[in-house]
């Protein structure tokens, strides 16, 4: 350690560079990881926070497309109603039976517990 005596001021401002970034450089290399591990949770949150956006659009778009199809299955079944009701009571038409016969097929009535004229 006799070396150390000998140091001039250049020596020692050399030996103080050299011991500040050996330490700067083991800083760099503990702080390394979780920098790089705090960027890609940065990335993760932008994706995630634009897949929110997305599925909040799709959302709305499916409740818009919802909304008119009930809008139109409600004006299917007014015009059927309306196309069918004018028909007299007292005999039922061919058309009017095989609606009738339709209908209480697709309610899941049986073909032997259907009324004779179906």
């Amino acid at each position: 350690m006799s070396w150390l005596r000998t140091l001039t001021a250049a020596g020692w401002l050399a030996l103080a560079c050299l011991a500040l970034s050996l330490i700067l450089m083991a800083w760099c290399a503990v702080t390394a990881p979780s920098r790089e591990r705090a960027k890609q949770d940065r990335a993760v949150e932008a994706a995630n926070a634009q897949a929110r956006a997305a599925d909040a659009t799709a959302r709305d778009h499916a409740a818009d497309e919802r909304l008119t199809d009930l809008k139109t299955n409600t004006q299917l079944e007014k015009d059927l109603i309306n196309a069918v009701s004018p028909l007299p009571d007292a005999r039922p038409s061919a058309r009017r039976l095989a609606l009738a016969c339709a209908r209480l097929r697709r309610q899941g009535t049986r073909d032997a517990d259907l009324p004779a004229d179906c």
